[in-house]
């Protein structure tokens, strides 16, 4: 079953009215062989928010099987937009992808709550006007359907934060409980695709505030974002995270620093998918001028040092260093066609690449 929705109509529609309905733009190339739902694997999400589509690229060709995740925080949108041009382009010659390019559709169906961006962003893509949605980080409080706790703690583990919004955070709760609340629940059934598809490797991509610095309200000078330009990989994915780096460092001149997962704090992908099911984990991180919190002007699209086409075009060129890292560490290989390198993405633009 094909998907598709124009997101015109929600330019004049509260996200409230979508309810269950809420489905961002998504136009899939002809490198996508089938569609599905997050429902597929945890039948309790079916005909609820927190179901999202999984989009399938098989080619037909005994190979490994990595999974491609954007939106697990709707408002980081290199990550939604460089899994949308995936989609949108790319054909797997061989090996098999999946791609959920809204892991938490939930927190894509309502505003990002700092105001930092309008909530659909207008864009011109190859084929005219179309909308990029710019959510929140958190599955939408009516889905969750409870009040957030006064803290929050990891079912699986003694690890608590003081803010009990964190429930929400579809990066908290990994590897989810299938008896839990929606959120919990929404990561089980992310575990459960991973297990039955049998995926070797999976990058979660994310952003964080951009590395500059900044003066505080008392005059201070303050450093930038540490997770800027980062990719953090499980221990047992150190290797191959160390030699996708390096390509990108040597052959289009971005610096990013290697990340260890710490087993001091549960509950996140890069971590918790590793150890749950075996399949190799990574995180990665570029840097959002909207999520500086410091910045009363931002331009969450065309920041002149930020822009989303430096961002997005990483993220892609992240994927394809992790499937040559992989077959060199690995001895396996998934072979694609028409992905836009990172230095395609930014002589070209991004949208140049979405339907």
């Amino acid at each position: 079953m094909r998907i598709k929705a124009i997101l015109i109509v929600a330019l004049f529609l509260t996200s409230a009215l979508f309810g269950s309905f809420f489905r961002p733009d998504v136009r899939p190339g002809y490198g996508v062989t089938d569609i599905g739902w997050l429902s597929d694997y945890f039948s309790p999400l079916r005909n609820t928010n927190m179901d999202t589509p999984v989009y399938f690229m098989d080619s037909g060709i005994e190979g490994p099987t990595f999974l491609l995740m954007g939106g697990t925080h709707a408002r980081e949108i290199s990550g939604t937009t460089a899994a949308i041009v995936f989609i949108e382009n790319v054909t797997v010659t061989k090996g098999r992808v999946i791609v959920l390019p809204f892991s938490n559709i939930s927190a894509a169906s309502i505003a990002d709550e700092t105001g930092k961006a309008p909530h659909f962003i207008p864009i011109e893509s190859r084929s005219g006007k179309r909308f990029l949605v710019y959510g929140d980080r958190r599955t939408d409080p009516l889905d969750q359907g409870i009040p957030d706790p006064e803290i929050f703690k990891h079912a699986q583990s003694d690890f608590t934060l003081d803010d009990g919004a964190e429930s929400r955070n579809l990066n908290r709760q990994y590897p989810g409980v299938a008896d839990g609340n929606p959120t919990q629940q929404l990561a089980y059934a992310i575990i459960q695709l991973v297990k039955t598809e049998n995926v070797d490797f999976n990058l979660d991509m994310h952003e964080s505030g951009t590395p500059d610095s900044y003066i505080d309200s008392k005059g201070n000078e303050r450093s930038g974002s540490s997770l800027a330009y980062t990719l953090v990989c499980h221990p047992d994915a150190l290797e191959i995270g160390a030699v996708a780096i390096m390509e990108i460092e040597a052959f289009y001149g971005v610096s990013m620093k290697l990340e260890e997962s710490n087993k001091a704090f549960r509950g996140l992908s890069h971590l918790e998918i590793r150890d749950a099911t075996g399949s190799l984990s990574f995180l990665s991180e570029t840097p959002n001028p909207g999520q500086d919190s410091w910045r009363d002007k931002y331009d969450v699209i065309n920041d002149p040092d930020y822009p989303l086409s430096h961002r997005a075009g990483l993220q892609l060129q992240i994927i394809s260093s992790l499937f040559g890292a992989y077959e060199m560490m690995i001895g396996e290989t998934i072979e694609v066609e028409n992905l836009p390198s990172y230095e395609e993405v930014m002589q070209n633009g991004v949208f140049s690449y979405l339907n």
